[in-house]
């Protein structure tokens, strides 16, 4: 009997043992002087509650930081997972460089399951940045916390940072006059190929 229970507690807790994860993902892998950057801010491997199911997100709270000398602060746009029946309020306090960013939903379980129920990842929030200078840099996660739609923290939360790129070269603009130039040359070859056939 000892056995039995012993292996249902442990079958019990590996269930619940999920490490709910939040990702950085960018809208390119590099980025030259004046691009917009969007990092978008993913929940995945949502964990499960004690009876397999997986929890519904309801809340969540966390801050992000970034090199304020390559990439400026420009705007944030919240996700649409958690704004739903009875809405929810949205918070972005920016600083110089960094952000934290949260919200927490109003509305019940029967609401939250319709949008997030069959999803295994989505975007929490979304925010835009100004590359105004060269180098690499990284967002750094920091203070992560999910909360589901009874008020329980999820209890195994991890966070990825990710890098990105600023690169110091400019695209190459061709002259008017130098293009023009190409496009009659190749109309009088075109002209002259016509006359001989």
């Amino acid at each position: 009997m000892k056995k039995l229970i012993t292996l249902l507690t442990a079958l019990l807790v590996s269930l619940s043992t999920q490490a709910t994860l939040l990702t950085v993902e960018l809208n390119q892998d590099s980025y030259q002087m004046g691009d917009v950057l969007t990092a978008n801010f993913i929940i995945s491997d949502i964990e499960e509650d004690t009876l397999g199911f997986q929890k519904l997100l309801a809340t969540f709270d966390f801050n992000v930081a970034w090199d304020n000398s390559i990439i400026e602060y420009v705007s944030t746009s919240f996700g649409n997972k958690l704004n739903v029946g009875a809405g929810s309020d949205q918070f972005s306090d920016v600083l110089a460089d960094s952000l934290g960013l949260s919200e927490t939903s109003y509305a019940w379980w029967d609401e939250l399951l319709p949008v997030q129920g069959a999803l295994s990842s989505f975007i929490l929030a979304s925010v835009d940045f100004t590359v105004i200078g060269n180098g690499s840099g990284m967002f750094n996660l920091a203070n992560v916390a999910f909360g589901d739609d009874f008020g329980a923290v999820f209890t195994d939360v991890g966070s990825s940072d990710n890098a990105y790129v600023v690169t110091s070269t400019n695209p190459v603009d061709v002259p008017e006059p130098a293009s023009l130039m190409l496009m009659f040359m190749a109309l009088i070859l075109l002209v002259r190929q016509q006359k001989v056939n």
